[in-house]
C-alpha cells in the first residue's frame, strides 16, 4: 500500500491526460491498456512509494523494473525496461495509483467511453436563415487541415495549466499524436498531412520559445529532442515523397504552402541548421519549378542569414552553383556546414562536377570553422560528419581530397586517417601519425604492431626511438629499466633486418648522450648492452 495519501485531484489530473493521450479507439493504445491492467491486477506491483511529487514502484514482469510517476508531467514518467514511450510498467503503476482514489472498474468505463465521439453543442448543425451549417474536415484541403490544426491546438493549450520548459514534451505527446490519427487515408495526403503537422507544432514551438523563460542547458534536454522529433517527420516523409512522381492535383496545395513553409522555417530563432535542412528538402522535393523558384527568389529578403542560405538553395535548384557559393561566402565560415547538404544531394545523384565545387569551397573553410567550435566532442562530430559527405566523392572520383581534408583536420580526424593509412598499407605514414599525436607505443593495438612488424618493421624503429627518448626523461630507476626493454625489441628489429652496425651506432650514441645518468648506464650494462 502506499505509504502517504495521493491527493484525488493530482490523480484525476493525471488520469484526464494520460487518457487524452492513449485511446481505446487505437489498437495498440488498447493493447497497452489490456497489458498494464493485467500487471496490476496479477499483483505484479510492489515497493510503491509517494513523496510529494513523484510516485515510484516496482513491477515484476519477465524481469522486474523500476518505475516513476510524475504527477505534474506525465512526459517525465520513467521506466527501466528498453521502451522510450508509456509502457505496460508505467501503466500498471498509474492503475495502482488511481486504485487508491477510486474505482479501476469506473476509470475503465470512462475511458472506454471518452473515446466514443459524443455529440457536443459546437459539433451539432446550425440554422442561420434556412441554412444548414456545419464545420466538416476536408482530406484534401490545407486550408481545412490548418483549421483542424488550430482546433486541435487551442483545446490542447485550454488543458495546460502553465507554459514552462515541459511543454515541449506535452505537444509532442499530446497535441502531435493527436493530429497523427486525423491524417488522411491516402498515402499522398497524409504524407504531406504528416508534413504540415509538423510544421504546426514547429511553429508553435518557436511561439512557446519567445514565452517562456529558459536556460541555455535545458535546451539540449527539454527543447531539442522534441524539435528534432518534428525535424524527423518532415525529413523522413519528403524523402519518401521523393520516390514517387507527384499527382498533378497536389499542386493547388503545394502553392498554398509555399508562404506557409517560408514563413515558418525562416523565422531567427533556435535550430537554425535543422529549419534549413527542412527547407532545402522540402523545395528540393516539392517545389522545384521554375515558376515557384521565381516566385521564391523574389519574396526573399537579405536581411536574415537564413534569408541568404534560402537564396543560395533557390539559385543552387537552378543549376547556378556560382552565385549559391559566392552567396555563401558571405556569410564566412559559419555557412561552411550548410554546403554537407548540397554536397550530398549531388553526389547520390551522382553530379560529381557540380559536387567538387562546393567540396572545394568547403575546403576553403572547413578548418576555420571547426577549429572555432568550443567543445572537443563539437568539433569531432562536425570533422566526422564533413569526411562522411565527401567520402563519396574520394572514393568515385578523387581520393586526394579526401587525404587532404584528413591532413587539414587533424588531430580531430585522427580516427578516419588512421583507419585510411591501415588500410592502404601506408604504415611509414601511419607511424608519423602516432608519433605526431603523441601516442606511446605501449597504448597501441599489439595486433597492428604485430600486423606491421610481419609486413614493414623498420617502419616501427621511429616508435621505438621515441618510445626510448621519452622512458630516459622519466630519470628514475622504473623508467629506464623500461627504456632498456625498449631497446631490446629495437635490437631485434635491426638484427631481424640485418642492421646490427645500425644498432651498434645507434646504441653507442645514446649511452655516450646520457653518459651522466648513472642509472640508466647500470641498466644498460645489466643488459649486455654496453661493456664497461
Amino acid at each position: 500500500m502506499l505509504q502517504n495519501d495521493i491527493p484525488k485531484d493530482a490523480v484525476m489530473h493525471f488520469s484526464e491526460k494520460l487518457r487524452s493521450m492513449i485511446t481505446f479507439e487505437n489498437e495498440e493504445d488498447r493493447n497497452l491498456i489490456k497489458k498494464g491492467l493485467n500487471l496490476y491486477r496479477q499483483g505484479s506491483v510492489y515497493n510503491v512509494q509517494y513523496n510529494g511529487k513523484t510516485l515510484e514502484g516496482r513491477v515484476q514482469d519477465v524481469t522486474a523494473v523500476d518505475v516513476t510517476i510524475n504527477l505534474d508531467f506525465l512526459e517525465m514518467c520513467s521506466c527501466t525496461c528498453p521502451s522510450p514511450s508509456f509502457c505496460r510498467h508505467r501503466m500498471a503503476l498509474f492503475f495502482y495509483m488511481y486504485a487508491s482514489v477510486d474505482r479501476v472498474g469506473s476509470l475503465l468505463e470512462q475511458w472506454k467511453a471518452g473515446s466514443k465521439p459524443k455529440p457536443t453543442l459546437a459539433s451539432i448543425p446550425v440554422i442561420k436563415g434556412n441554412v444548414l451549417q456545419r464545420v466538416e474536415y476536408k482530406e484534401n484541403s490545407l486550408e481545412s487541415w490548418l483549421t483542424l490544426f488550430n482546433s486541435e491546438y487551442q483545446r490542447f493549450e485550454s488543458g495546460q495549466r502553465d507554459k514552462n520548459v515541459y511543454s515541449f514534451a506535452t505537444l509532442y505527446h499530446s497535441l502531435f499524436q493527436t493530429l497523427q490519427r486525423k491524417a488522411p487515408r491516402s498515402e499522398e495526403l497524409k504524407r504531406l498531412y504528416y508534413i504540415h503537422a509538423a510544421l504546426f507544432c514547429i511553429r508553435k514551438t518557436i511561439e512557446l520559445l519567445g514565452q517562456i523563460e529558459f536556460r541555455n542547458y535545458q535546451v539540449d534536454t527539454y527543447i531539442r529532442p522534441y524539435f528534432h522529433n518534428f525535424t524527423d517527420v518532415v525529413l523522413d516523409n519528403s524523402l519518401e515523397m521523393r520516390k514517387v512522381s507527384l499527382s498533378f492535383s497536389l499542386d493547388e496545395m503545394l502553392v498554398e504552402s509555399l508562404e506557409l513553409v517560408r514563413n515558418t522555417l525562416l523565422t531567427d530563432s533556435l535550430f537554425q541548421y535543422e529549419r534549413m535542412q527542412m527547407y532545402r528538402l522540402l523545395w528540393a522535393t516539392f517545389f522545384n519549378r521554375k515558376k515557384w523558384l521565381e516566385l521564391e527568389e523574389n519574396a526573399l529578403g537579405t536581411e536574415q542569414q537564413t534569408s541568404l542560405i534560402a537564396y543560395a538553395h533557390i539559385r543552387f535548384l537552378q543549376q547556378d552553383d556560382a552565385t549559391a557559393i559566392d552567396t555563401m561566402k558571405k556569410l564566412g565560415n559559419q555557412g561552411i556546414p550548410y554546403s554537407f547538404w548540397w554536397i550530398s544531394y549531388l553526389s547520390e545523384s551522382k553530379n560529381w562536377d557540380r559536387a567538387r565545387a562546393w567540396i572545394d569551397h568547403a575546403l576553403e573553410g572547413i578548418r576555420g570553422y571547426i577549429f572555432g567550435i568550443q567543445s572537443y566532442e563539437g568539433r569531432r562530430h562536425m570533422t566526422r560528419l564533413f569526411l562522411q559527405h565527401i567520402m563519396a566523392y574520394a572514393d568515385e572520383r578523387d581520393s586526394a581530397v579526401y587525404i587532404n581534408a584528413l591532413k587539414q583536420l587533424l588531430p580531430y580526424s585522427y580516427v578516419e586517417y588512421n583507419d585510411y593509412l591501415l588500410d592502404n598499407d601506408q604504415y611509414r605514414k601511419w607511424v608519423e601519425l602516432q608519433i605526431m599525436v603523441g601516442y606511446d607505443i605501449d597504448e597501441m593495438d599489439r595486433y597492428i604492431i604485430k600486423q606491421i612488424e610481419t609486413l614493414d618493421r623498420a617502419a616501427l624503429l621511429p616508435l621505438y626511438h621515441q618510445a626510448v627518448a621519452k622512458a630516459i626523461e622519466g630519470k628514475n630507476r622504473p623508467s629506464y629499466k623500461k627504456a632498456v626493454k625498449y631497446l631490446r625489441k629495437i635490437r631485434t628489429h635491426y638484427k631481424k633486418l640485418k642492421q646490427e652496425d645500425r644498432w651498434d651506432d645507434y646504441i653507442t650514441k645514446l649511452a655516450t648522450m646520457n653518459k651522466r645518468l648513472r642509472a640508466f648506464q647500470q641498466e644498460l650494462l645489466r643488459a649486455s648492452m654496453i661493456s664497461e
